[in-house]
C-alpha cells in the first residue's frame, strides 16, 4: 500500500509539473486540429467518387486517422528520453539505489505525463472531431471496450519506450533508435494509413506484430459498427498476449542492461 501511495504521488507530481508546458501543449492541440483539417480535406477528395473504400467509409477513416494523430499524441510521456538522459548523466545510479521499483517509478510517471496530455489534448481533440467535423462515432459497448483498449496499446507503448531508454546503457545517444521506433511504429501499426488499405499480404504480416496492437486495435473498436462480441475479445486478447511479451522483454533487457552501467565523475 505504502509503495502504490508512492508511485500515485509520482503521477501526481509528474502531472502538476507538465502545467508548467501548458503553452507548448495549446499550440500542440492547434496542430492537431490543423492536421484534422488537412486530414479531411484529403481524404474528402480521395472519396469524392466512391461511398467506401477497403470496407471503410469516409467518415471511419477521417476518425481513425485524426484519433490516432490524437492517440499518438496522448502517448508521448518521452520515458525514453528520460531514462536516457538519467543514464548519462550517472542519475540512474540514484536511482537504482532507491527501495522501488524502477520500471512501476518510470511508469507511473509515464502516467502522469498521459494524463495530462488527453485532459489537454485528446479529449478536446476527440470533442472537436464530434463538433465541429460532425464526425459520428458509433455510440454503444464499443466506447468502455475502446477505453480498455486504450489503456493496454498505452502499456505496449510504454513497455517499448522504456526498452529504447535503456538501450542508452549500450548506445549512450538514442536520437537515431527513437526516431527508428516512432517511424517503424507510425507506419507499421495503421497510424498513418488504416491497416485495411494495405495489401492483403502485407495485413497478414503486420497482424501478426505488436505493433497493429497500439493504434489498429483501438481504433477499429471505436469505429467499426460491425464488429460482434467475439471480435472484440479477439482484438483485446492480442493486446493483452503482446503486453505480457513486452512486459516480460522489457523486465529480462532491464536486468542485462544494469550490468552494462559506468559512472563517470565524482
Amino acid at each position: 500500500m505504502i509503495a502504490a501511495l508512492r508511485y500515485k504521488s509520482v503521477t501526481k507530481g509528474i502531472f502538476l509539473a507538465s502545467a508548467a508546458y501548458r503553452f507548448s501543449l495549446i499550440f500542440t492541440f492547434l496542430g492537431n486540429l490543423i492536421y484534422m483539417v488537412i486530414v479531411y480535406f484529403l481524404w474528402q477528395r480521395i472519396y469524392a467518387n466512391n461511398e467506401t473504400m477497403h470496407g471503410m467509409t469516409f467518415n471511419q477513416t477521417f476518425i481513425y486517422l485524426t484519433m490516432a494523430a490524437s492517440i499518438y499524441l496522448l502517448f508521448k510521456s518521452y520515458t525514453d528520453w528520460g531514462i536516457s538522459r538519467q543514464i548519462i548523466s550517472g542519475d540512474i545510479a540514484a536511482q537504482l539505489i532507491k527501495p522501488i521499483d524502477h520500471q512501476m517509478y518510470e511508469l507511473a510517471g509515464s502516467l502522469g505525463y498521459v494524463l495530462f496530455n488527453g485532459v489537454l489534448i485528446t479529449i478536446p481533440s476527440f470533442s472537436a472531431i464530434v463538433v465541429l467535423f460532425k464526425g459520428s462515432i458509433p455510440l454503444g459497448i464499443n466506447l468502455p471496450i475502446f477505453i480498455v483498449s486504450l489503456s493496454l496499446a498505452y502499456l505496449m507503448m510504454f513497455f517499448i519506450d522504456y526498452m529504447v531508454g535503456l538501450t542508452a546503457f549500450y548506445t549512450e545517444s538514442i536520437w537515431g533508435i527513437s526516431a527508428a521506433k516512432d517511424t517503424i511504429i507510425s507506419a507499421l501499426s495503421g497510424a498513418l494509413i488504416p491497416l485495411a488499405f494495405f495489401p492483403e499480404a502485407a495485413q497478414n504480416v503486420l497482424k501478426i506484430l505488436p505493433f497493429q496492437a497500439i493504434y489498429n486495435a483501438p481504433l477499429q473498436i471505436l469505429t467499426s459498427s460491425t464488429l460482434e462480441p467475439l471480435g472484440y475479445l479477439q482484438l483485446l486478447a492480442v493486446q493483452v498476449f503482446w503486453v505480457i511479451v513486452l512486459y516480460l522483454l522489457s523486465r529480462l533487457y532491464f536486468r542485462q542492461a544494469i550490468n552494462k552501467l559506468v559512472v563517470n565523475g565524482g
